[in-house]
Order: structure tokens, then sequence, then C-alpha cells
């Protein structure tokens, strides 16, 4: 079997899911994680698990000399260095097949299932996104040639030093394993083929603000109505309506439910469903973001006009 690693710094205060968080990686025992931070680090945590304990003025010192440039680390900054997480904890990576870079607001649910011996012996590179890096999950053969691949990207040094995120785990990386000529120059198997993870019409993780959507269960994670299994629940704009989460790591759950305001054991009433139902017809998640667009929109034409 193909040894994973995945890294994960984070840095301010856990998010009150966490904990949840944890217990999903304890049901993915043959994979590891390494987590970078300043957080207090939890008395009880999966064996898969390691916490690297430091801060960020240290790590910048130590990102900057690996990487040869000038980094303003910020945790957000955190997204532009994935590509380079490999060279940046060489110490740490060294002893396994693969390594790789995902996000903390996640489920995990059975990453073995999806991503399987024989993806692993045929690719290099595997994302679970389509035709794109992934910077929730995205996993890398540990070879020189891929753990130093962000020295080749044009401007790299220009992209890390920026004092703002630039989308270099994401559009950048892609773009420049789409290009032709780093094609023909490199023997580099890629593959995204499908979508391993939550994902509405459009593929994106984004998701409407319902009750109970999805279960997690002994270590897969299905969506609580169609009984769709995916890898792992990305909930990126739950995370902001996210108030709270019964699951703690000592009850050693076994089932769990997500909604887009907490994590907890016990289904909503078919009353609050309704009623949240709507609310979603009023002002959800979908209904706000063409509200935004529209003002984006309009801002727009008024400075043509």
């Amino acid at each position: 079997m193909k040894s994973i690693l995945l890294i994960i710094p984070y840095f301010g205060k856990w998010p009150i899911w966490f904990e949840a968080h944890l217990i999903s990686i304890k049901y993915n025992p043959s994979i590891n994680w390494l987590c970078p931070t300043d957080c207090k680090i939890p008395e009880e945590h999966p064996e898969n698990i390691k916490f690297l304990k430091t801060n960020l003025e240290n790590l910048n010192k130590h990102v900057n000399e690996v990487v040869d440039c000038e980094v303003p680390l910020t945790p957000r900054k955190f997204c532009d260095l994935k590509p380079a997480y490999a060279h940046i904890f060489s110490e740490e990576v060294e002893v396994y097949d693969f390594w790789g870079f995902c996000d903390l607001d996640i489920i995990w649910g059975d990453i073995r299932k999806f991503i399987t011996p024989q993806l692993l012996e045929n690719y290099d590179i595997i994302s679970s996104r389509k035709e794109a890096i992934s910077g929730h999950f995205n996993l890398f053969r540990n070879s020189e040639k891929l753990n130093k691949l962000y020295r080749e990207i044009p401007n790299y040094k220009k992209l890390f030093e920026h004092p703002k995120f630039q989308w270099t785990d994401e559009k950048i990386l892609t773009e420049f394993l789409k290009n032709k000529s780093f094609k023909k120059g490199q023997d580099v198997k890629v593959y995204w083929a499908k979508i391993l993870l939550n994902s509405d019409s459009k593929g994106r993780a984004h998701q409407e603000y319902e009750f109970d959507k999805w279960i997690w269960e002994e270590g897969k994670v299905k969506d609580a109505i169609t009984k769709k299994e995916v890898m792992y629940l990305h909930f990126i704009n739950w995370k902001r309506t996210m108030k709270y989460s019964e699951i703690a790591y000592k009850d050693d759950a076994e089932k769990f439910y997500i909604s887009f305001n907490g994590m907890h054991y016990k289904r909503h009433s078919l009353f609050k469903k309704l009623q949240r139902t709507f609310i979603n017809i009023l002002n959800g998640y979908y209904v706000k973001e063409r509200r935004r667009k529209r003002k984006v929109w309009l801002k727009k034409i008024k400075r043509k006009l």
C-alpha cells in the first residue's frame, strides 16, 4: 500500500468543528496528516495526525530559506505555498510515497475507496476536482521533480512575495500543468478525471443552507437524501454559518449529521426543515449570491458611465 501524508498548517484558533474533523481522520488510519500550528495541541487525537508546534515568525524564516524569497506569511498566504509543502517540510515528507495538501473545513469520508492502488500506481498527481488542481485535496508523488516543481512556475518568487493571495495552489498551478510546452518537457501523469467531493451543478462545493444535508457514519460521508457517497465533504460556504458542534472526540462517535449551521447527533424536525426551505426561497445562499453578483455588475456599469 502506497503511503500518503497530507499537510495542513493551521494558525489561530481551532474551528468549532475541529473534533468532528479529527474523528473523520481517525477513520482513515492508513493516511497520515501533518499539522504545523500555534494552537493548543488536543490532549486526545488520532495517532495518524502529527502536530508540529511552531509559530508564524519561526516558520516564516524557515519558509524563506527554503523557497529562496521573502514570503509575507499569513494564514491565508499558506494557500500560495501549498505546491512547495514537500520542499518546506522535506524531513517529514521523505518517508512517504505521496504527499499532498488539504483544508480544515472538511469532514473526511473513506479516502482509500476513492484513491485506489491503481490511481497511485499509474499517476503522479491526483486531484479531487475535474480538470483542475484542488486546493482542498491534491496528491503528488514524492520525487525530487515534483517536490520542487513549484520552482518551474513562471515568476513563482513574485507570486510568493505578493502580500495578497495569488491562487498559486489552484489557478496558477492548473494553468502551468496544462501548458503544452511543460507537457512535452516532463513525464508527469495527472489524474483529474472526476469530482470526488460534494459539488453543485457547476462543479463547485458551494451549497444551499440546509439542515441534515450530510451524514457521516463509520468513516463514510453520504448525502442524507440521495445516499451518494463522496470522498469528503468540503463545506466551504458553510464555515461562515457554522455556529455549533455537538461532536466531541472523546465521544468516539459512529454517526453524526452536518447542517449548514452545525454538526449534531439528531435530525431536525420536519417543521424545522420546511421552515428552512421557505427561508432559503426568500434569502438562501443562492439568492444572496445572485444579489451579490448583481451588485458587482452594477458597480462595473457605473464605472463605465
